[in-house]
């Protein structure tokens, strides 16, 4: 089985972790992934960390990994950025209020500049639209207020506008009943299948090992694993593992995953625009969210999108039809209706059902496998996973070789007791 050596984790740790290589070429471009598939038994590879999983945080942790000079597999049963992912699909939202929860929104304050970053590295693919968010209030909640102090303690930019002055800058809105707009600028929309594509694009390119299987846990011995094998016969030792499965979680690791994540369904809706009103795209209208309900603007011809439906039912990832029905289309049209009365004749361009994959404390999950020390767990996205996946792969990083992280940060994504 391979193992860190002690020189290694000292290069390792000595060094910066996470510096943002340059290298030629556009992830995400021409330049298609060339996953192994197959490989007998007596073929298996050796790597310093495998890496189950190429979701935000399997990838952006492999791609970290690299960039520290460790070798790593990246393992995936359906591919980076793949239909059946958790809150899947072609977009995602970064927003900056996170209630009292003053971590998260200190590492979006961060993750802006990164993603800024690796669209330079990456020759200008646009991976980010800074297109501010607004949030429409009947009244002042607890969470908001809390979001308020937080973003004022942080100098993030932030803003109450009146009702006049609501309608003044966003016509398209229908503002019945609306109190006030809690407008942040720097928050903005992510094009998330891009990025996870992107992102193994260049951990490949930069002498990572993309392997295109399902994954279990193979043999130990004691309190280590040695390998994992894959569905196509194939074996992967290596040092460490970083199982990063999101909803498959709890089936590749039922013992110490039961009950600790849940997969409720969850649906989207994209909406057409008129092709002479501006008001609904990028960049005249902002991310908006009201009464339950959180939308973008339509970015890059895709339509108006918005979620409406937020159901319990637990949803599996592998088996489960992405159909919705008659009466979540019904909903979407009466919110379309109401809140923009504009788009009244508007079609319905695209739907989309994909699954959350929430943790019992809505935190991440960063932690050792209570019987397998050399195997973390890392998952509980919680629908806001995505967007810090370019840090949390970072802070993975560091704990998976060793390094000094935040103490505080390590109690917060510890895999909990409580189950739902």
């Amino acid at each position: 089985m391979a193992k860190f050596s002690r020189r290694k984790f000292l290069s390792v740790s000595g060094g910066s972790l996470g510096l943002l290589a340059t290298t030629g070429g556009r992830p995400g471009a021409a330049e298609p992934l060339k996953p192994r598939h197959s490989q007998s038994a007596a073929n298996a590879s050796t790597v310093d960390v495998a890496v189950i999983g190429a979701g935000a945080f399997g990838g952006w942790t492999a791609l970290y990994l690299r960039e520290m000079g460790l070798s790593v597999a990246l393992i995936d049963a359906y591919g980076p950025g793949n239909a059946r992912a958790a809150s899947g699909g072609e977009t995602r939202q970064i927003r900056a209020g996170y209630g009292e929860r003053e971590i998260y929104t200190r590492w979006v304050l961060e993750a802006f500049k990164r993603w800024d970053a690796r669209q330079e590295e990456w020759g200008g693919l646009p991976l980010f639209y800074r297109t501010g968010q607004l949030s429409l209030q009947r009244q002042w909640s607890n969470n908001l207020r809390a979001t308020q102090r937080v973003l004022n303690k942080l100098g993030v930019e932030n803003e109450v506008i009146e009702p006049d002055e609501l309608a003044r800058r966003y016509p398209q809105f229908n503002l019945d009943g609306i109190a006030f707009g809690h407008y942040t600028p720097s928050t903005g929309v992510l094009m998330a299948r891009r990025g996870c594509f992107a992102v193994a694009q260049d951990f490949e390119r930069k002498g990572g090992e993309f392997v295109l299987a399902k994954a279990q846990p193979g043999r130990h011995a004691g309190s280590q694993l040695q390998e994992v094998t894959l569905s196509t016969g194939q074996t992967i030792a290596a040092g460490q593992f970083v199982f990063a499965c999101g909803p498959w979680l709890p089936k590749v690791l039922p013992t110490p995953m039961k009950g600790r994540l849940a997969t409720p369904r969850r649906v989207t809706f994209w909406y057409g625009v008129p092709a002479d009103d501006r008001r609904f795209s990028y960049p005249h209208c902002p991310n908006f969210g009201m009464a339950g309900v959180y939308g973008f603007p339509s970015i890059e011809g895709r339509g108006l999108k918005f979620a409406t439906v937020y159901d319990s039912i637990p949803f599996d990832a592998d088996s489960d039809e992405r159909l919705v029905n008659d009466h979540e289309v019904e909903r979407a049209r009466e919110f379309l209706h109401q809140w923009f009365p504009a788009l009244l004749d508007q079609p319905l361009l695209e739907s989309r059902v994909c699954q959350y994959e929430s943790s019992v404390d809505a935190h991440f999950i960063v932690d050792q496998h209570p019987d397998m020390e050399n195997v973390w767990i890392v998952g509980g996205g919680s629908g806001h996973g995505y967007k810090h996946g370019i840090m949390l792969g970072d802070y993975v990083a560091r704990r998976v070789t060793g390094q000094a992280t935040d103490a505080e940060l390590d109690r917060t994504f510890q895999l909990k007791q409580e189950t739902f």
